[in-house]
């Protein structure tokens, strides 16, 4: 649904200064960390995480922990959850905090009276609409063009939204129509034939860089940020010098049409393409179809 993605967004308006005076001088800094094991001396780490976590709240560090509510089974009683290290910070009012959670899950924690459904301001973030959907697949295509050496066509960038709101039943837009989007483009590199082995392990190397260096951006570490914006570069050069040792820029970017988003759906939901054909009709109309 693209909740992590609104806290990026938020740290990128921070990091521009477009923002309220009381956010201006903040960061967001995700919290992404796996079950603490407290095998000696719990009281001993805990005074001392406490002790690191206020530091950063008290440098303008504004926490995001995903899925907030989590804390899986198998932790052992000798371990500590992200969100049970927050827990008394948060009560004491001493750190500011943004989580994510689910509809039904936070609606448990109301009823059972959990302190994360007292202590935070519940925000809804519906799934995006239609058109919503296309505006984001045509922000971030130029990122999947590069990668597949594909280029996409705007009516299968709709086609794509179309068949993920119609047979995508995992996730929610735009996320799903984004996988449909990435199968298509790797389904048309498939059709042109096999990359050579040099030019997919340099394309595997940035596609990592470039989530490393939005990742570093949306936490404020801008020194990783800029070591991953050069590495970038340098990747990107010798992807350039690949195309032309293997003389693929002879052969340009193959378009990725409404059929092959239909391919790639197939593909995605186990359905025959011939039934998505005729369950969809005429690609070029992007409204909802209904059963």
């Amino acid at each position: 649904m693209g909740k992590k993605t609104i806290a990026g967004g938020l740290a990128r308006l921070m990091s521009e200064g477009k923002v309220p005076k009381s956010l201006a001088a903040k960061a967001i800094l995700a919290l992404d960390l796996p079950p603490l094991r407290l095998l000696k001396k719990p009281g001993f780490w805990h005074e001392r995480l406490d002790s690191a976590l206020v530091a950063a709240a008290e440098n303008g560090k504004i926490f995001f922990v995903s899925r907030m509510h989590d804390r899986p089974e198998e932790i052992p009683i000798t371990s500590i959850h992200a969100t049970e290290l927050l827990q008394r910070l948060i009560l004491a009012g001493k750190i500011q905090c943004i989580g994510t959670s689910t509809p039904a899950t936070l609606t448990k924690l109301q009823a059972d009276g959990h302190w994360l459904a007292e202590y935070f301001e519940p925000i809804e973030v519906a799934p995006a609409n239609e058109e919503t959907t296309i505006s984001v697949l045509h922000g971030i295509k130029e990122v999947y063009e590069a990668f597949h050496n594909v280029s996409y066509t705007a009516d299968a960038i709709a086609h794509a939204v179309l068949c993920a709101i119609k047979y995508i039943k995992r996730g929610c837009l735009p996320g799903a129509a984004v996988d449909v989007l990435d199968e298509a483009g790797a389904a048309a590199q498939l059709r042109q034939g096999s990359l050579p082995a040099e030019v997919v392990e340099v394309q595997k190397r940035l596609g990592f860089i470039v989530q490393r260096m939005e990742a570093s951006i949306a936490n404020h570490e801008f020194e990783k940020a800029r070591f991953y914006s050069d590495e970038e570069r340098k990747e990107r050069d010798n992807l350039r010098k690949l195309h032309e040792k293997y003389k693929r820029d002879d052969n340009p970017a193959l378009n990725v049409h409404p059929e092959d988003i239909e391919r790639a759906v197939s593909k995605l939901v186990g359905m025959p393409i011939e039934a998505i054909r005729s369950r969809t009709g005429n690609p070029e109309d992007s409204s909802p179809i209904s059963d």
